[in-house]
């Protein structure tokens, strides 16, 4: 990697880190072995490394000597640090991958079936700076997308505390949950932050009432009929819903008349009912939806992205009989995600413009999306009158780059 951010490293404080996170891993574990002796074994990897005058003084060194690790197997398995990434292997730090700069070292292998060796999180020696490279793309991400070492082993500190990480005690492992009560609280915060800021820059005359107005969440009852996804369904009986229609260009608030107009024509076989994207009842679901169906002739666009919509690697199969707007879109490891599917067919707007880079690769969450949306609202990008969000549908197929997110820590 070159020309990486500047950034203050504490060996000390990042070590501290990175101990905490083996002690919840091996917390539920009576014959765990904690040793410290990852200098050593990088030492005998590496022993160039020993012929420097001022090894002790490197941050990098010191990291690593202050570093916790169990004891390895004795078939030279990793154990795992977190559910996504295992414990440092300095037989593995240099991959040879494409690009693999000498600086750059595998600090964490990724834990996804694979072997550790395709990717994780990799480290600057010099820098300190880090990033998720995973083992689809041969190019390592550009400078302007590295973290500080910290940054990332906090965020898995944070899916600890918020329950996101938790030990299985049948499968003796630890592992993570799809979704937990603080992904639905940060939705439901959001939601109410995009409300807020549409009714702040709605017309004053004649919308007190409606202001002061709020619809109560969705009666599970009503709900029960359609295949609605756990967090979908929790998220719709929760959130209270605005007494405006439009929350997004041409993206209605779900009502009981709409949820029957939409979901109750929709065939029991259909390929949105019949498969999960993420574990038991992942279905995609609709939560917000648009104004508009997408048209059949879709297949005829010129622009790919749209004309990819009805093929079977496309995501028209998992829409509700076509209709537009914002679903839930679960994958294996989160029940949060969202993809946004415009009138025209086009389905990568409100996508990540490039791949989170502290974890492994995901869409969008519902919270994300909602504060991202909020910013349109805030900055004047979209207008608002007295029924919400009055800017057209099409703003978002004409400006499918601008409505792309940025990945924020």
């Amino acid at each position: 990697m070159t020309e990486s951010p500047v950034s203050t490293f504490s060996p000390e404080h990042c070590a501290s880190l990175h101990n905490q996170l083996l002690a919840k891993a091996t917390e539920h574990d009576p014959n765990v072995q904690i040793e410290r002796t990852l200098a050593e074994r990088f030492l005998a990897a590496a022993p160039e490394f020993a012929e420097l005058p001022s090894l002790d003084d490197l941050p990098w060194y010191r990291f690593l000597c202050l570093l916790d690790t169990t004891r390895p197997a004795a078939n030279r398995g990793v154990h795992l640090l977190t559910p996504f990434l295992c414990q440092p292997d300095p037989s593995t730090f240099w991959t040879n991958r494409p690009g693999q700069e000498p600086s750059v070292v595998l600090l964490y292998g990724q834990n996804n079936g694979d072997s550790p060796m395709d990717g994780g999180i990799y480290v600057d020696i010099h820098s300190h700076q880090s990033v998720w490279h995973g083992s689809i793309s041969p190019i390592f991400p550009s400078s302007f997308q590295w973290l500080p070492l910290e940054v990332v082993l906090r965020k898995s500190l944070e899916a600890w505390d918020t329950g996101k990480f938790y030990w299985d005690a049948q499968e003796a492992t630890i592992k993570a949950r799809n979704w937990t009560q603080h992904d639905l609280e940060q939705s439901i915060a959001a939601f109410h932050r995009l409300i807020s800021s549409i009714e702040l820059r709605m017309p004053p005359e004649g919308n007190e009432a409606r202001l002061r107005h709020q619809l109560e969440p969705f009666d599970p009852q009503t709900l029960a009929p359609f295949n609605i996804s756990p967090f979908a369904a929790k998220f719709l009986t929760t959130a209270k819903r605005p007494g405006f229609a439009f929350v997004a260009p041409g993206i209605r608030v779900l009502t009981p008349e709409l949820l029957g107009e939409i979901y109750g024509t929709e065939a029991s076989d259909s390929a949105r009912r019949t498969h999960w994207l993420g574990d038991e009842e992942g279905w995609p679901t609709l939560i917000l939806p648009g104004i508009d169906t997408v048209p059949r002739d879709v297949g005829q666009s010129t622009n790919p992205k749209i004309s990819s919509f009805d093929e079977d690697w496309g995501f028209g199969k998992f829409t509700v009989n076509r209709q537009s707007g914002l679903y839930i879109m679960p994958d294996t490891g989160n029940s949060d995600l969202v993809r946004f599917v415009a009138s025209s067919g086009l389905c990568n707007a409100c996508e990540f413009r490039f791949p989170c880079r502290w974890g492994p690769p995901r869409e969008p969450k519902l919270a994300e999306v909602f504060d991202h949306w909020a910013a349109f609202v805030k900055d004047g990008t979209w207008t608002v009158d007295a029924n919400g969000v009055s800017t057209d549908h099409a703003w978002f197929t004409a400006h499918a780059v601008l409505s792309k997110l940025m990945p924020t820590v």
